[in-house]
């Protein structure tokens, strides 16, 4: 009954989901931090923040804005998975949604989904703009200047072995480890992440599991709420003809949810998907792929082995790692922070404030666990070498 309903969904959303053209411009602008964040306009309402999500189907809303703005849901619940170890029942939006994307690409939706979006991902998230919205013709991901580019060109471009199968997109991976054990297989390409994850029944052998320097994480998960695993080094990734050196991706241990199908090898997300030019065609079915001027240049700055989320009045604790000093001192999952360094969250801007973070720079933390405020005081360590 579950294959069935899933199929069904599939199919009203593949059928209810639609998108037309109007080119004023060849481009749509993006800012991205760690995922692509598009400037949304639904129902005549402007300035709305959409994740770019290739790893979600049409258009999901958040469920706060929805009540905002006056969109309506249906009776009708329907149950997803995502990344984490829980199924959720969300209601369907009876509204047809309108959108535009920079005032030259519009499309429609009647089917889409409402999500606690705001709870899972921050403040400033309206929505989810899934595989389909930019299906109609081929583009290119430029991680670089920050625009999705329609084009028709692949000169200088590498072709992969791509495959479009259920309203996901697959290529082919080689991983290899620091003990030069080789992974091969197909991962799902999901903007909507910003870490290659390896499902969790890659690291049942010895050959993973007994790694020494895999270091244990915990974290927020997507609709599937808390996933957790390890982080580990590889020697390199194999992205066609092109080669990742010292790269570090997660491990999931989830037992349910996206990171425990057994279907394929993991996602591939934003950490290695930014170090290309992409070019997608799903009409064609194909992808090429690029090196930009990030190619190999390790970017992952791995004294943050803690996550913030912005909620407005607080931030929260979505992710940490055990050899971080920060857990030694004593944070956890789900810890509200009320101020850091004795300035109250509301006067931070979260993301300039992570930018701006050094190895070895010395926090102190206000944070309210279970009614009782408490500081903890710690180092920002490099807990794993790249």
């Amino acid at each position: 009954m579950k294959k069935k309903l899933t199929f069904f969904l599939i199919l009203l959303l593949s059928f209810f989901s639609c998108s037309k053209k109007i080119i004023s411009e060849n481009k749509i602008p993006f800012k991205y931090n760690d995922y692509i964040y598009l400037n949304v306009s639904v129902n005549k309402i402007n300035n709305n923040c959409f994740i770019f999500d290739t790893g979600w189907l049409g258009i999901g809303l958040d469920s706060v804005f929805c009540e905002e703005v006056g969109i309506e849901f249906s009776k009708n619940t329907i149950e997803i998975n995502g990344i984490g170890n829980l199924s959720r029942r969300t209601r369907i939006i009876t509204d047809t949604i309108f959108f535009s994307l920079n005032n030259n690409y519009t499309g429609f939706s009647n089917f889409s989904i409402g999500l606690d979006l705001k709870r899972i991902t921050g403040k400033k998230v309206d929505g989810i703009a899934g595989i389909t919205i930019f299906s109609q013709k081929p583009y290119m991901i430029d991680y670089v200047s920050q625009n999705i580019k329609f084009t028709n060109s692949v000169e200088g471009y590498e072709e992969l072995n791509a495959l479009f199968e259920d309203n996901k997109i697959y290529i082919p991976l080689t991983i290899t480890l620091k003990n030069k054990i080789q992974i091969k297989g197909k991962f799902m390409l999901d903007t909507g992440s910003n870490r290659t994850i390896l499902n969790n029944h890659n690291f049942i052998g010895d050959s993973i599991f007994n790694s020494p320097i895999k270091k244990k994480y915990y974290s927020k998960g997507g609709v599937g709420g808390d996933s957790n695993g390890f982080l580990l080094q590889l020697e390199e990734v194999n992205v066609g003809k092109f080669n990742l050196k010292n790269i570090i991706v997660s491990l999931s241990s989830d037992t349910l949810g996206a990171l425990a199908n057994p279907n394929y090898m993991g996602i591939i997300g934003n950490d290695i998907l930014d170090d290309f030019h992409i070019i997608l065609d799903h009409q064609k079915e194909k992808i090429w792929v690029k090196p930009n001027k990030n190619f190999n240049k390790n970017k992952r700055k791995l004294f943050r082995g803690i996550s913030f989320q912005d909620n407005g009045k607080n931030w929260v604790v979505v992710g940490i790692v055990e050899e971080t000093e920060a857990f030694r001192q004593g944070i956890r999952m789900n810890d509200q922070i009320i101020q850091v360094n004795n300035v109250p969250v509301e006067q931070i801007d979260l993301d300039k404030f992570v930018d701006k973070l050094k190895a070895n720079d010395i926090l102190k933390l206000k944070i309210k666990r279970d009614g009782e405020a408490k500081e903890i005081k710690f180092k920002l360590n490099v807990f794993l070498k790249s």
